[in-house]
């Protein structure tokens, strides 16, 4: 009899311990806003041309640009992703059918003398 009341205690501690963790495991976090979520990602984005190619991409692609900025900082706030480069965020937009142009010049330099392609 003491044995099926121990057995009856357990369960319902294992039961009351899953609860618990449960309660635990899911903390309701705020959704983003998107100037949190475009700071965010300036922050966490690295090089010469990342500025540039969020203010581009803001420009031209506008809400569509802000909800994919924001789900990339929901996977930094979950730890999934600590930095990323310019040219990965490039990537990123272009697979998401962003073409986001990014101002380009060619340099020739010969005897000393810089020329810019297009110049005679």
């Amino acid at each position: 009899m003491s044995d099926d009341i121990d057995i009856l205690l357990r369960k319902k501690a294992l039961e009351l311990a899953k609860m618990k963790t449960k309660e635990v495991e899911a903390p309701k976090q705020r959704a983003l806003t998107g100037e949190e979520a475009v700071e965010i990602i300036k922050r966490i984005t690295k090089g010469d041309r990342a500025g540039e190619i969020i203010e581009n991409a803001l420009a031209l692609y506008g809400q569509h640009a802000v909800a994919l900025f924001k789900k990339l900082a929901e996977l930094h706030l979950q730890g999934v992703i600590n930095e990323l480069a310019d040219y990965e965020l490039y990537q990123v937009l272009l697979r998401a059918g962003m073409k986001v142009p990014v101002k380009t010049e060619i340099k020739i330099v010969r005897h000393g003398r810089e020329y810019k392609l297009g110049e005679s």
